[in-house]
Parts: structure tokens; sequence; C-alpha cells
């Protein structure tokens, strides 16, 4: 191992052990932890509670119990049905609570308004059941009754069909929203550690022995490395709890759309973090590093927001190319790569150019922070830093 690379290991050893043994980072994790797994768990639940459903039935004719729960069941509830000796007896019922619906001849009975799941099925099934009733006034055969019912079963072309891709958009905007949070908390992490560094004196310590440009590279690698684990634990965490409730049907593609999500956060810190650091040895005092990354922290606002217009048209021109261009990718790409089928050419394309303008940002950071770091008496200019002309 090179003297290099040693350096870069120890500062980023040093910046892993600091950070993860401090109580807010603890904290904060457990936070996001219980809160991901609540957000997953508590709407799963609720959905299975939403599609069971009782219904109080005054004495009905022959069969319309059985055509309740069969209507039920196609449309994908669990429809129980409580007998009541009237009316009145259904009425208590369904204002007590202990009945979503009651019915009483061709009579629904609600508390409120109607309930738009379980209304179609009750009146589906009256309206069957009164069919019956006249079939059988009129002499026909249940055989009879049946053919005359028998859908056409139509041909369906659809000229552009398009599979239901709801699950993989929930976990992409799901995975946006921790994305874009981690980027802005891990990457004010390497700016506040910068500026602490400089107002401390420390970084005048450690120069002494290690490059500008290793310094930094160990600070973004190291705080890198604690979000890479906590943001993979909390993907791997929500992976593993929709298998649990699966609140819905996860279809094929659902994990490698959340390993997809995970490199994506990869590239994306490595690329913000390093203007972030860059950003912070501009500054002296954390007021002012916060300034100095307002420019960053508001474009990043407008590319987090700006993908929330892809679900209306994911196919449209602007959303490749912001797909492909490396400050817009970490965010756009995952959100595209849930919505519509993204050609592997330009997967790897993107890929592809985020590495190459990180490298280039690391050149370019590097020079930054080598000319403003040592410079303690407030905020530094661009062109001074770049020149390294700082008095």
């Amino acid at each position: 191992m090179s003297r290099r690379v040693w350096a870069i290991w120890v500062i980023a050893h040093r910046e892993l052990r600091s950070r993860a043994r401090s109580k807010a980072f603890r904290v904060s994790s457990a936070v996001l932890l219980l809160g991901l797994v609540l957000g997953i768990v508590i709407p799963a639940f609720a959905m299975r509670n939403a599609s069971h459903y009782t219904v109080a039935v005054v004495a009905q004719p022959d069969g319309l119990t059985q055509v309740i729960t069969a209507q039920g069941a196609a449309a994908g509830l669990t429809v129980s049905i409580r007998p009541a000796a009237g009316r009145a007896a259904a009425v208590a019922r369904v204002d007590a609570g202990t009945a979503d619906a009651a019915v009483a001849g061709q009579e629904v009975i609600w508390k409120n308004a109607e309930n738009t799941r379980l209304a179609p099925v009750l009146y589906g099934a009256l309206a069957q059941a009164a069919i019956g009733q006249r079939a059988q006034a009129l002499g026909l055969t249940p055989g009879q009754l049946r053919s005359l019912l028998a859908s056409a079963h139509p041909t369906v072309t659809r000229l552009h069909a398009q599979p239901d891709r709801t699950p993989q958009m929930i976990i992409a905007l799901i995975g946006m929203i921790l994305l874009f949070v981690a980027l802005n908390f891990y990457g004010n992490y390497v700016l506040t550690g910068v500026v602490e560094e400089k107002s401390s004196r420390v970084v005048e310590v450690l120069l002494a022995r290690v490059r500008p440009a290793d310094l930094l590279a160990g600070k973004v690698a190291g705080i890198g490395m604690l979000g890479i684990g906590q943001f993979t634990a909390l993907a791997a965490a929500a992976a593993v709890t929709l298998e649990v409730t699966r609140p819905f049907h996860l279809p094929a593609g659902t994990l490698p759309l959340i390993g997809s999500v995970v490199l994506w956060f990869i590239l994306g810190y490595s690329f913000y973090s390093v203007l972030y650091g860059a950003l912070g040895a501009l500054a002296s005092r954390t007021e002012d590093a916060q300034a100095a990354a307002a420019p960053l922290t508001g474009f990043m606002l407008l590319v987090y927001f700006g993908a929330f217009t892809i679900m209306a048209n994911p196919a449209a021109w602007w959303v490749t190319a912001g797909s492909l261009f490396p400050p817009t990718a970490p965010i756009f790409m995952p959100m595209r790569a849930a919505l519509t089928t993204v050609p592997a050419w330009q997967m790897v394309t993107a890929v592809l150019l985020m590495a190459a303008a990180i490298a280039v940002l690391i050149a370019v950071g590097g020079r930054l922070y080598r000319g403003a770091v040592l410079h303690t008496a407030g905020r530094t200019r661009l062109r001074q830093a770049w020149r390294g002309t700082i008095a």
C-alpha cells in the first residue's frame, strides 16, 4: 500500500470512527430505520384492514349471502356476513360500527357516506338476486339464465400496452426521497467537518503530514463509508419489510431496483460530497459555509422537485437527458428506470459519465481545497482559491 493510499485510509478511518460514535448519528440512524419500517408496515396493515368488511343482512332470498361473498372475493375483498333479526337490528349494528353496511330487502344502509369499494359489491349482488327472482317468475331455468347473462368476452387490443409499474414507482419515490435527504445530510457532514478543522487549526497539523488532496479524499471516503453503510442498511431493511408485509404484489425487478437506488446513492454521494468539501474550504465559519453551499443546495432542491414531474411523462426527451447528465442522474435515473424501460446502453453511459465527472471533480475540488484550506480569515473567493493567491 502506497503512502498516499495509507494516508487517505487513516483520515477516512478517523472520520468514520468519530462520526459513528456520536450520539447524534446513532439517534438519527435509529429514527430513520424506525420511520422507514413503520412507513411500510402501517400502510400495509391499513391496506389489509381496508379489504375486510362486515355486512349485516336481514333475512333475504336464498343465495344472496353467497353472491355478496363471491362478488367481494372477485373484487379482492373479504366480506363477512352477519345475520340481523330485522331492519332495526341491522341499523343498530351499522350505527354502532360493528358492521360497515347493512342490507334489508332492496335497501342498503350506510352510517355516513357509502364505501366506494364495498358499494359496487352490494349493489351488484342485489341486482343479481333481483334478476334471479324475475327469471324464476318467468319460468327460466338456471341454465337458461346463465346463457342469457353470459359475457360476450370481447377481444381487447392495447396499441401501447404498459405493465403496471405502481410498486416500482412507490419504491423509486421512497428511494428518491431518502437519496435526497442522505445527499444533503452527508454532504453537510463533509462541509461542516472541513470548517471545524479550519476554525480549530487542526487542519494545519494534519497538513504537516498529509497532502491537501489526500485529506479531502480521506474525509469524503470516511463519511461516505458511514453514509453508504447507513443507506444500505435502510435499503436492506426496506427490502426485508416489503418481502414480509407484501403490501402489494412485488413484480420481477423490484429488488434490483432497490440495488440500483443504492448504486446511485454511492455515485451521487461521491459527486456532491467533493463539491461540499471544496465549498467548505472556502469558509472559515459554519455560517459562511452554509452561505457558500447555498447555490449547490438550491440546485439540488430544483432537481428534487423537478423529479416529481417525471411521473407525468417519463419518456420525455428532457427526462432522458437529465438521467444522463451527471448532476441530475442520481435522482432522475432511478425514477425513470422505475416508470419505463431504460435501454442498457443508456444505463451504462450514465454510470460512465458519472464516474468521469467524479474524477474531474476530485481534481478540481482538490485544487480548490489546497488553495483555500489554510485561509482562516473570512470567506475565500473561488478565483483566489483556484489560483492559490490568498493573502
